[in-house]
């Protein structure tokens, strides 16, 4: 029997309500729309907050989305130039991470390219390639790129907060690799607020996106995520038993509610450092290789004091130079122009 009113099965906002939800999964209630249209409906369920080219400008969508989940799959966000680019540069520097003369811990023993610098946040991780920013143009096309620039602006209201770069690096990461659990919306933390506590406007304290350099799926060490532990009031269980912000003696993909993030080559990973979050340990062989740059309002610092080299500087647009020195240096002038009797 089929339904009347509102719901009329030939009516126009059946139709469009019908083909919202088969072009975006909104609903995962199939038997609810079965029972309203008088039929089975192509409605498959979306397990995940994953925005396709044709949503991007779907900002009721891609807002509902990351309130609720604390991140965003972007799907096909890099262009596959701009991808085999940065592989490029990989391939070339790869083996620094096997040079067992140098162990690094933090940036101690660390090796510099130019202005890049490698670094490891606790052994496991495998090799940042911190400050990669200062790499060349492909990454300096990162700095505001149209995918997800304008998202983050929006959500870190760049308007009242201004923006800036906290970290950029590329990571590669082997057989056993693995990041522990951290972050999470307990921790009274600048950089982990949303939401403003008085008015609820948007006021994310730090934005991560994570580029796919290779495909990443089960075994190659995913970053994992606790979907909408960016609201919670109380810490994991496995940081809570050793008070940690950041545990690394164990994979977070262990931990219980983590959820493996699968993306392919391309593709970006967008959410807040405030959602509880880490990575499976790596058991396949190989590497997985990702670019991680850290969007966050320009009163954060960049967290290791890299200073944009004039190079760099001089490369830029203005609106990228802004949200990589959103603060220029502030020095006295030359000598020659001081006024009279000023020392």
């Amino acid at each position: 029997m089929r339904t009347s009113g509102w719901f009329a099965a030939d009516g126009p906002r059946e139709s469009g309500l019908r083909s919202s939800l088969i072009r975006t999964g909104r609903s995962p209630v199939t038997p609810w729309v079965d029972s309203c249209f008088g039929g089975p409906v192509n409605v498959q369920a979306n397990d995940e907050p994953i925005i396709r080219p044709q949503d991007r400008g779907d900002l009721e969508l891609v807002d509902y989305l990351f309130e609720l989940y604390g991140y965003l799959i972007l799907k096909e966000a890099v262009a596959p130039s701009d991808v085999a680019e940065m592989n490029a540069w990989a391939d070339e520097h790869q083996h620094l991470l096997a040079d067992a003369d140098r162990p690094q811990q933090g940036h101690e023993n660390s090796r510099w390219i130019g202005h890049v610098e490698t670094h490891t946040y606790s052994g496991p991780d495998g090799i940042n390639f911190q400050n990669i920013v200062e790499a060349g143009p492909v990454f300096e096309r990162h700095i505001d790129h149209p995918t997800w620039t304008p998202h983050i602006r929006r959500f870190i209201d760049a308007e009242k907060n201004g923006l800036s770069l906290h970290e950029t690096l590329l990571n590669i990461r082997g057989q056993g690799g693995y990041i522990g659990i951290h972050s999470g919306g307990h921790l009274s933390i600048p950089y982990m607020s949303f939401r403003h506590p008085n008015t609820g406007a948007w006021m994310v304290g730090q934005i991560n996106v994570i580029t796919a350099l290779t495909d990443i799926g089960p075994g190659d060490g995913a970053t994992t995520i606790i979907r909408g532990s960016h609201k919670s009031a109380l810490p994991h269980p496995k940081q809570a038993e050793k008070n940690l912000v950041y545990r690394s003696d164990e994979a977070a993909g262990v931990a219980m509610g983590m959820k493996e993030m699968y993306i392919d080559k391309g593709d970006v990973l967008m959410f807040t450092d405030a959602i509880t979050h880490g990575s499976a340990q790596r058991t396949n062989p190989g590497f997985r290789r990702m670019v991680l740059y850290r969007y966050s309002p320009r009163w954060i610092r960049e967290r290791f004091h890299y200073q944009p080299s004039e190079r760099l500087l001089a490369n830029l647009t203005e609106a990228q130079r802004t949200i990589v020195q959103p603060l220029s240096p502030r020095r006295p002038p030359p000598r020659g122009l001081c006024r009279a009797g000023a020392p």
